[in-house]
Formats: structure tokens, C-alpha cells, sequence
């Protein structure tokens, strides 16, 4: 199959799993900051994949720019958060954010996945989304399940990754 997996990666976790993904593909992975008209031209598949950050997914912006030139691609989308990827919340949100950013391939299929997160390594701004929505958390009065999670593990590492978690994604390529 003639397929390219883009991807938009922050800190790592996003670019593992494309990578992964592309290996069990036998593709390219490419990097949204480094993706070209030429790697999408002319494809069977396109997979997406970026980061998810406080309503926004990265790398997106730049690949959608690209979404003119995806032919008769069927293209996959994948996100990578620290969100509950089984909720639905997590997946309507990723969907609402991938279909307005690709609105020619609108109802692609969308997967949610989880990443790490090392506070030690966010950036700045990364860094002060955080500690708002820290303090947003500790205001609330009846926590979920996964607000006292972040809560617990705030300042921490955190690892999510699981590779074997993007098998659903890959099968559904193989439909």
C-alpha cells in the first residue's frame, strides 16, 4: 500500500506511536514541520497523528495545508494526550478538532491514544496551561476519577505509552 504517516510531536510520545504505526505499514513516518506536497502526492492512505494540547492538536495547521494535494487518499487520524482515550469526551473532541482542521475528509475515523508527560521537559507556555488547569481541578467539587489522577501526579513523570494500544488504528488500514 502506497501510505505516509505525518505526524505533529511536542515531546515524543506522538512521533513514537507514528513511527511505530509506520513500521507496522512498512511507510514513511514525516514530520508536519518537515512534510512536503511530494510526501502525500499520489497516495493510497494517509495516516495523521498529533499531540493533543488544550484544544488544539499539533502539527495539524500544517498538514491541513497540505490536505488539497491528498487526492483520492483515505486518510486515518490519530491523537496523543494524556486524556482517557476510551472516554467519550476524549473522542468527540479529538473528532470535532480533526474534521475542522481536514474539512474535505470530514467523519475520517479518528483514535485516540495516550502519551507521557514529563513536566520537567514542558515548555513554558506548556507549562502554565498546566498549572492553570491545576488549579481549575482543585477547585471543583466532585473531581473525576481522572482529575484526581492528573492532580496526583502533577510535577511528576507520567507514562502512558503503549505502543500495542495503535493495533485498532492499524487494522482498520488493513479493512
Amino acid at each position: 500500500m502506497n501510505a505516509v504517516v505525518i505526524y505533529g510531536s511536542c515531546y515524543g510520545s506522538t512521533q513514537a506511536y507514528a513511527e511505530y504505526i509506520a513500521q507496522e505499514l512498512s511507510c514513511p513516518a514525516v514530520s508536519a514541520k518537515e512534510v512536503t506536497r511530494a510526501d502525500v502526492e499520489g497516495r493510497e492512505l494517509i495516516v495523521f497523528g498529533g499531540g493533543a494540547y488544550a484544544g488544539s492538536i499539533a502539527g495539524a495547521k500544517k498538514a491541513a495545508k497540505l490536505e488539497k494535494y491528498f487526492g483520492q487518499a483515505r486518510l486515518l487520524c490519530f491523537t496523543c494526550g494524556l486524556a482517557d482515550p476510551a472516554k467519550a469526551k476524549t473522542q468527540d473532541e479529538a473528532r470535532a478538532l480533526l474534521n475542522k482542521a481536514f474539512p474535505r475528509h470530514a467523519g475520517m475515523p479518528v483514535f485516540c491514544l495516550r502519551g507521557n508527560m514529563d513536566y520537567a521537559r514542558l515548555s513554558a507556555g506548556h507549562r502554565a496551561m498546566m498549572a492553570m488547569l491545576m488549579q481549575l481541578l482543585r477547585r471543583k467539587k466532585e473531581p473525576t476519577e481522572e482529575d484526581r489522577q492528573l492532580m496526583q501526579t502533577y510535577g511528576e513523570k507520567v507514562e502512558f505509552l503503549d505502543l500495542p494500544s495503535a493495533q485498532p488504528l492499524i487494522a482498520a488500514v488493513k479493512r
